[in-house]
């Protein structure tokens, strides 16, 4: 990752008082050869511990990185979701676009 410098964001949120890691998300920018070479952004890996959900972490790490690839000129952001997970994404903006996600998998 220190190779690919402005590549990689990776948040993360820490319980201060036991010193846990509770949370984290990652904004992976790639370039295209698409829009003039533009950097197009995707968010990936959000996750809450589970003891520390409602708590609005889930949000603060989807609009950070929302905001970030606005800050670093991304022309679009994407991710993938479960369908429960849907609505919530939609709260900051995301839509469905009709594409299908495909995946083939080597290790579980």
């Amino acid at each position: 990752m220190k190779q690919c410098r402005d590549t990689y964001y990776i948040l993360v949120v820490e319980d201060t008082g036991t010193k846990e890691l509770i949370g984290c998300a990652t904004l992976l920018v790639e370039q295209k050869f698409i829009h003039s070479a533009g950097t197009r952004g995707r968010v990936e890996d959000v996750v809450v511990h589970s003891e520390y959900r409602g708590r609005q972490l889930g949000k603060l790490l989807v609009e950070t990185l929302t905001l970030l690839g606005k800050l670093v000129d991304c022309y679009k952001m994407s991710l993938e979701c479960k369908p429960e997970n849907v609505k919530f994404y939609e709260t900051f903006g995301y839509a469905p676009d009709g594409q299908l996600f495909m995946v083939q998998r080597y290790k579980d």
